[in-house]
């Protein structure tokens, strides 16, 4: 079939073997690629009970059907254990990383064992070898991109991997990093880098109609303003003045919202105070990145202007660039990052000073006791409260208490405190694809679901994030049929992703999670229920989570029934 390669390549790290077996037809219509075929894969060839860190917990690298041929669809998905959580975690990366991989001839790249000495994984078309990395550990992800480099496109983790912290992650191309602490899986290997250069030509399989498709999205793309008018043109820190003006941002640790330096961290007062330059993904309409011109330094997203700017009450712009460029370096999940200082400041009821923001960070990066993630670090100070998570992963810079769907989206992810598995900030916020009352759970629950499928199946079509702006299913259909010759309806699709949703579910139930995970910080919960959002009433969420459930054809403890299984074809429940 035109849109997967076939092919499933296996490295055990402990003896350098390669094994390549072929991707089975009926797995590809059940998971389509990307995180579906990652989370089966994982969930195959891994115990949930395993321990993150263990060797045989592999690291999975996906492509989709649709990578390299379709706009926005050049990335690959990163899927393990988390050790941060303890979840199944998936993580949409951007960049060109799996167009390379699929030009390789790769649908899977499974990593399991452990080296005998640092290492990385090295891909130049058929050919695939493990490869000494003495030189490359110690570096971080600056150095050992540019050394790499010249062989393809690289994914590598810093010293913050190397070093097992918990909240480190892959960086891809110096550019796009992840969440889920997935870095410290690959330093527990001794894994320093994944190094690939395809070359396959990739066709789609009706070229004038897929051409008439890709014109058709380009169009859609361009008339949703969120996107053409938006991210294209200052980022996702577009988001901020509105995200103020509706006192979304949450600061201090969630305890507060006062944001009074907001215009100066906006989308629109960055783009005038910088001469700054468009980083785009391979075949992006979007360039939602951001550089200075004269230094080439990253501008930081939202995430980070969050992290060490409103999170932390800090107005120092500067410091949050050079915040955000540690991160990167070393390999670090900015929200993680800035959310356990911010608890940290919080426990010793003082504040973060900017001149000590990047000592702070270098020291998380070294593998300094914070690093262990925010629970874990309030946990053993007896003040597991302060920590504002999901199941071990700390919430990102949208306050919940004002968009209810997104604390339901919260409490439910599979991978914890991640918005992007239904950010519901586009309904509740933006009004895109509708308008949502974002005060209320009313009626909430029906369409996270449909979100939550939506989102899996774009990750497994390896479509960037922000295309649930503009693509439905139909579309994603009729982009199946013309680019790789799969006939498969919509309701299909969505299916598909159900499918995907509830087999993630399985996996964290018998990992130990059960419908207790199921929900948010105390202090979510706290200020009680009023119209300007601050408190949410926990009669209210418990009510809703129960609908939720049975809208998932789940039971009161939030356990897939066996006819449920049955319908969606899953017999993993043993």
């Amino acid at each position: 079939m035109a849109g997967w390669t076939g092919k499933i390549v296996c490295v055990d790290l402990s003896s350098e073997r390669v094994t390549i077996t072929g991707t089975d037809e009926k797995l590809i219509r059940m998971y389509l690629g990307g995180r579906g075929l990652g989370v089966k894969l994982l969930s195959e060839l891994s115990d949930p009970y395993i321990d993150p860190l263990d060797p045989e917990n592999p690291l999975i690298f996906t492509t989709g059907p649709l990578t390299g041929l379709a706009p926005m669809a050049s990335g690959a998905v990163l899927t393990s254990k988390s050790p941060l959580t303890g979840t199944i975690f998936s993580w949409n990366t951007g960049g060109g990383f799996g167009r390379e991989l699929k030009k390789a001839g790769i649908d899977a790249l499974v990593i399991s064992g452990k080296a005998k000495s640092p290492s990385y994984v090295e891909l130049k078309g058929d050919e695939i070898k493990v490869m000494r990395a003495g030189q490359l550990w110690g570096l971080n992800t600056e150095a050992c991109t540019e050394s790499l480099k010249s062989m393809g496109s690289v994914a590598c983790i810093g010293r913050a991997g190397e070093k097992e912290v918990l909240i480190s992650s892959f960086v891809l191309n110096s550019v796009h990093s992840g969440r889920g602490g997935l870095g410290a899986v690959a330093g527990s290997k001794l894994l320093k880098a994944v190094v690939v250069k395809g070359e396959k030509e990739l066709l789609p399989a009706r070229p004038e109609k897929f051409k008439e498709l890709e014109t058709k999205m380009l169009k859609l793309f361009d008339a949703n303003p969120v996107l053409s008018k938006g991210l294209a043109n200052y980022g996702t820190p577009v988001l901020v003045k509105l995200l103020d003006y509706m006192g979304l941002i949450p600061s201090n640790n969630f305890s507060g919202k006062s944001t009074p330096f907001a215009d100066m961290f906006s989308g629109e007062y960055i783009k005038a105070s910088f001469d700054i330059e468009n980083e785009s993904c391979p075949a992006c309409p979007l360039g939602c990145k951001r550089r200075i011109k004269n230094t080439g330094q990253l501008l930081p997203d939202y995430d980070s202007i969050w992290a060490f700017g409103f999170n932390l009450e800090n107005s120092d712009f500067d410091s949050v660039l050079r915040a955000d460029r540690i991160c990167k370096n070393y390999g670090l999940d900015p929200v993680s990052a800035g959310s356990v200082l911010g608890a940290c400041a919080e426990l010793q009821s003082g504040k973060i000073d900017p001149r000590k923001l990047e000592t702070l960070l270098t020291g998380i990066g070294e593998g300094s006791e914070p690093g262990i993630g925010a629970r874990n670090y309030l946990s053993a100070r007896k003040r597991e409260d302060l920590s504002m998570d999901v199941k071990g992963l700390e919430l990102g810079g949208f306050d919940p208490r004002g968009i209810r769907g997104q604390a339901l989206a919260y409490a439910t992810s599979c991978h914890g405190g991640d918005y992007l598995t239904a950010f519901m900030v586009g309904p509740e916020v933006l009004g895109k694809p509708l308008l949502l009352d974002r005060l209320s759970l009313r009626g909430k629950t029906g369409i996270l679901q449909v979100f939550e499928n939506l989102t899996a199946l774009l990750d497994s079509l390896v479509l960037c994030s922000f295309s649930i702006f503009a693509i439905n299913e139909e579309l994603c259909s009729a982009l199946l049929k013309a680019g790789v010759g799969l006939e498969i309806s919509s309701a299909e699709l969505l299916k598909a992703g159900e499918i995907i949703w509830n087999l993630e579910r399985i996996y964290n139930l018998k990992a130990g999670f059960t419908r207790k995970a199921d929900t948010l910080p105390e202090r979510l919960f706290e200020a009680g229920n009023d119209q300007r959002g601050n408190g949410i009433l926990r009669q209210e969420f418990e009510a809703a989570l129960q609908e939720y459930y049975l809208y998932r054809g789940w039971d009161q403890e939030g356990v897939p029934s066996q006819e449920k299984l049955r319908k969606l074809g899953l017999d993993y429940w043993k």
